[in-house]
């Protein structure tokens, strides 16, 4: 029974967020050189794959804690339907499970982004052909510069063509606008005039990206729930 109410206890994941804290800056401290420029550029678990236990302990460790985190989320969840069902209203039973539901879709679509996750740079020019990873090609129709009276670039913006058969088709991608297509994500970062117009363009794919935004909108709706339920009793209370 005491075992139990430490596995549910808010104190438990209090002290498990705190050490996810101190092992992520301890990694953020120590990670540097080639480790450090890999760890962005690839999947995570291939990045541990790849990486020495002596440089990537923290990490390890970072997933263990959070791994006890979420068992503590859904421990703690199913106490609460059990102890309260039937015992209070509904909207006050379901708006932490939907901030504990909101945490679990996150945590499971950053792991599935581990997994699956990639990145591509490359750079291209004007009417050019570039590939996605699953092999379909796009063309680079035009790629335009915005430069201040002085000459300072202040924006920039490419012309594709997503079917190099049908090249009046186009779609216009700039730094906040990028491409979808195909469960890839085709940006600009930048791109130069001179000596000739050319771009660099990346390719991201994130397959935690719908869950992880699904996890955010519950995560939000149960912060918003509660906050309106205790506003309600302190309203309450005020006027009694």
């Amino acid at each position: 029974m005491k075992l139990w109410r430490l596995l549910i206890s808010i104190e438990l994941s209090l002290g498990l967020l705190a050490l996810v804290c101190v092992f992520m800056a301890a990694g953020s401290a120590t990670l540097s050189g080639v480790y450090a420029a890999a760890i962005n550029s690839m999947p995570l678990f291939a990045w541990l794959r790849e990486t020495e236990i002596s440089v990537s302990w923290w990490l390890w460790v970072t997933l263990a804690l959070l791994a006890l985190l979420a068992l503590n989320t859904v421990f703690c969840s199913s106490e609460t339907l059990w102890s309260r069902w039937g015992k209070s209203g509904m909207t006050l039973l379901l708006a932490p499970q939907l901030i504990h539901a909101g945490f679990l879709l996150i945590v499971c679509a950053h792991l599935l982004s581990a997994t699956g996750s990639s990145h591509q740079a490359v750079e291209v020019g004007e009417m050019t052909l570039a590939t996605l990873p699953d092999g379909t090609r796009f063309g680079i129709a035009s790629i335009a510069v915005s430069t201040s009276p002085q000459g300072i670039p202040v924006g920039f913006s490419s012309e594709l063509a997503p079917d190099p058969n049908r090249p009046a088709e186009r779609i216009i991608i700039s730094p906040n606008h990028p491409w979808f297509v195909n469960g890839f994500g085709v940006y600009i970062k930048q791109a130069e005039a001179y000596p000739f117009k050319r771009a660099l363009i990346e390719i991201h794919r994130e397959p935690g990206a719908a869950m992880a935004l699904a996890g955010a909108l519950l995560f939000t709706v149960g912060n918003v729930l509660l906050v309106l339920i205790r506003s309600r009793r302190l309203d309450s209370q005020i006027d009694s």
